[in-house]
This record gives structure tokens, sequence and C-alpha cells, in this order.
């Protein structure tokens, strides 16, 4: 029996008749599915049966790029005890935010919803309080909840997490009352010695590797000094914009790469221990082996590979791309990597998913993952998009190409992720056939703004400039040689 929606409109719709293969046809699907009509295969069934009086915990770091953890290919030490935890759990490699901002992305994780439904940007709420989250999912089935922020924006104060029993923050501005990872880890220890022989769910934000770079020393002297892995000056392009953005205050925040990227590194080990000393405190308690455990973050963090730092106006990967490590009990599924297209707003359907427990399907705009990680389908989404908000703008991706949408359209940009995976050639402009890419996309995003609340349909009133906008013997020459060896120009 589904609970009582709230009347939003069901994301995608349209898109069934226009576009048959593509997500909404699988968000469909997975509506039969959240109603109960999971296909009872041996897989569903076992990982259910793994969690039956089991527990969920949570864990973000707030700002881990994916492609700084050590399982996710990175060469640095950064991560020694996710790399560890991973390797008896389920690696989600292809796994993206809806916002890079805590704000707005922590409510999607919470309500399953994109920051243009469920209205929560970084310092504007344009909605009421959500009738549903996951907290309130598993509150009414009877666990016990609890949220954990060192980040007061994750927090109640910013009408974040509302719907859980109980809230360990401290109120105020971050800069004057942030809570440190220890202090945090004693009041989830405290929690636990109450609590931890009822079903639970515990959610913990750790604010490293986000700044400011507090960490030990001994955590900031392994990096000091040294060359982060794949490191080139010409890599990297702060203020060096190919189209207006919004606040350049945090340059002065930060010291001159590649110092700083050395200090995020090691913020990060930071963040590693503390998620380290979770599941020590998990397992001293006695819980871990029948407990969910879940590692993710909440954005990502841009040095300037796109012009952009800091993160909350960047859409770009470093910024988007972020990890999702699942541990279920009994290490079922250990060792299983997902490379399909994931996103944070598929986290409460899956749980609900998981663990049997109603809630309003057309509410949800994120597919249950539970379909792939039975092995009944292969996968989840076809495409997501990510919002930025200062000035506002959008990336639309799926598996082959990713379109950047600017409220100016003269600025739009398009990436071919096949030969092109860190989006570093805008080929908007530089092929006659990509104008069939950009419309392919642009129908999608049609499709997602059609399922809106608060619909984006002003990013669509102009058009993008004809492909035969730049001539080849107009390119500089050094874009035509990257140009060229993409496949591009001849």
């Amino acid at each position: 029996m589904l609970l009582g929606g709230s009347g939003f409109r069901r994301p995608l719709a349209t898109a069934i008749v226009l576009l048959a293969s593509l997500a909404p046809v699988q968000h469909a699907a997975h509506g039969a599915q959240q109603e109960g009509l999971t296909p009872d295969s041996a897989g569903v069934s076992t990982l259910r049966r793994s969690l039956e009086d089991g527990n969920v915990a949570i864990i973000v770091m707030d700002a881990a790029r994916a492609d700084h953890v050590g399982c996710y290919g990175y060469p640095r030490d950064t991560t020694p005890s996710i790399d560890l935890f991973a390797a008896d759990s389920v690696l989600f490699t292809n796994h993206h935010c809806q916002a890079p901002d805590t704000r707005p992305s922590t409510s999607s994780l919470f309500t399953g919803q994109f920051p243009d439904t469920h209205g929560i940007i970084h310092n504007i709420t344009e909605s009421l309080e959500p009738d549903f989250t996951l907290a309130s999912a598993f509150r009414r089935a009877g666990y016990r909840t609890a949220l954990f922020s060192s980040n007061p924006v994750a927090s109640p104060d910013l009408h974040v997490g509302t719907h859980f029993e109980e809230a360990y923050y401290r109120p105020g501005p971050m800069e004057q009352q942030r809570l440190s990872s220890r202090e945090l880890l004693k009041h989830l220890e405290n929690w636990l010695s109450t609590n931890g022989k009822s079903r639970f769910l515990v959610y913990v934000h750790f604010l490293p590797p986000h700044a400011p770079y507090e960490q030990p020393a001994e955590f900031t002297d392994l990096f000091r000094d040294s060359t982060p892995p794949g490191y080139s000056p010409e890599n990297y392009s702060p203020l060096e914009f190919d189209f207006p953005i919004g606040d350049q205050r945090v340059v002065e925040a930060y010291p001159p790469l590649p110092g700083w990227i050395n200090l995020y590194d090691a913020n990060l080990r930071y963040a590693d221990w503390a998620v380290g000393e979770v599941l020590d405190l998990l397992a001293r308690v006695g819980v871990l082996d029948r407990t969910l455990v879940i590692v993710t973050s909440d954005h990502g963090e841009a040095f300037g590979e796109h012009g952009y730092i800091w993160h909350r106006d960047a859409v770009h990967d470093e910024a988007s791309h972020i990890p999702l490590i699942v541990r279920f009990p009994g290490r079922q599924l250990a060792g299983k990597s997902v490379g399909c297209l994931t996103q944070t707003i598929d986290l409460l359907p899956t749980l609900c998913d998981l663990f049997e427990l109603p809630f309003p399907a057309a509410d949800i705009q994120g597919p249950s993952l539970l379909p792939v990680l039975a092995g009944s389908a292969d996968s989840a989404a076809d495409y997501t998009v990510v919002k930025s908000f200062n000035p506002p703008k959008y990336m639309v991706r799926d598996d082959h190409s990713a379109l950047l949408l600017y409220k100016d359209w003269k600025w739009w940009q398009l990436y071919d992720l096949r030969t092109d995976p860190e989006q570093s050639q805008n080929i908007m402009h530089y092929r006659p056939d990509r104008r069939q890419e950009v419309d392919r996309l642009l129908d999608l995003y049609h499709d997602y703004a059609d399922g809106q609340r608060h619909s984006p349909e002003e990013f669509l009133r102009g058009s993008p400039q004809p492909a035969s906008k730049t001539a080849p013997d107009a390119i500089p020459a050094d874009v035509r040689k990257k140009l060229e060896a993409l496949g591009y120009l001849k």
C-alpha cells in the first residue's frame, strides 16, 4: 500500500511518448516495481534476506570527488580504509549528484527528488517541508533514526533532515559552529550505546574533505610539497572561463596549485580515517554484520579544470562524479562493480525497495537500483541532470554525451564522453553532425523539465548556434591538434 503523495507530477512522463527507449520507460517500469511488483528473483530474495533485522548507516564525506579515491583509480594513498571497505562492497563507478552544493544535494538524497522539484537550493527554500523522506519511511516502520552532521548546512536548521528523531549538529554559521570529526564520532558512539540494539537508520555527515583544511598534521605531511598524480599546470585554469560564472572570492582563500590539491588530498585522508572509525565503532557495538553501510558524498570539488574553482558553480564531472560504495551484511555482492549511470536520487527508492517499505512512487524521481544489484537489469536511468545555481546552469548527460546548458544559449557546450571522458573539448561547433546529438540531449532535457515542480523551461527559449559557426581553419592550432587526436577533424 502506498503512502499518500503530495501531488508532484511524475517525472519524465512525456518522454514515454517521445522517446520510448529512454529513462521514463525505465522509471515507469520501476514504478511498478516500487509498488511491490519486483520480480521474485533469487538475487532480490537473497539481498532482502541479508537485511532481515538489519540497520542502515549512510556515511557522507563532504566534497569528496570520486577520482581522488583509491578504489576509483587514484594512485595516491588517500583512502586506505575505504579501499579495504570497497573490497567487501558494491562499487558504483558512474555515480553523480544532482547539485554540486551540500544543501540541495543532501535534500535530493533524503527526498529522491531533483532540486527543481524539492525546491531547496543553497540559501532559498522554494517549497514547504517534504511530506515524505528517507527518515520518515524508516521511522514509520519502527526504526530509530538519527542524523549526525559536521556541516550545519546539512541539518534541520536549514530544512534538511527534519524527519529524523534526533539530530546532532551545532547550529549556526559553518565557520563558527561546525563539529569536528572527533566530536561527531563521540556523539555517534553515545547514541549507539543506547540505541544499538534497536533497528536503526543513521546518517553521518563529515565535513572533510570540504574546506577548511584542518586535518591533523600527520595527514598534511603525507602529501606536503609533492606533485599530485597526473598534475600539469596546463590542465587547470582557475578564473579562465569559457563563459561567465559567478562569485570569484574563493580564489583568495586557497594556496596556489598544486598545493591546494595536496591539502585537499590530505583532508580526504582525514575523512577516510573518520569513515574507518565509524566502521570500527559499528563493529565494537556488534552491529556491523547486520548493517547495510553506504559510503558516498554530496558533491565533488573543482580545482580549475574547466575554469571553475570550489564546487557550487560547477557542473562538470570534477564536481558531480562522486563515490558510492555499498556493503551488504554477510558481504553479499562483495567485489561487484556497477558501471551504469546512477545518481543521488536513486538511494531513497533503493533502500525502501530493499527493506520493503512503502513510499509514494509517483513523487520519487529516482529509480530503485535493486534490479541492477540483483542482476535482473543492466541499467537504471538512461540519463541524469546536474544543476548549479550561480548563475543557473545544467549538465544533461547519458553514457555517450554531455550537454551543458547556460542561461545564455551561445555558451552551450557539448562533450563526447566516449572519446573525451574528461570533458576537455567542447565540440558544439566543430562537427555538423553534432547538432543531431544536441537535439537528442535537448529532448532529454525537455523531458526532465516537464517533470519538475519548478520547471526550468526558460533555459530552452533560445537555441544553440549552428555547428558551422567556427570554420576549421579558424580553430586555434592547439585546439585543432586536440580535436584531430579525438577524431573530430581531419
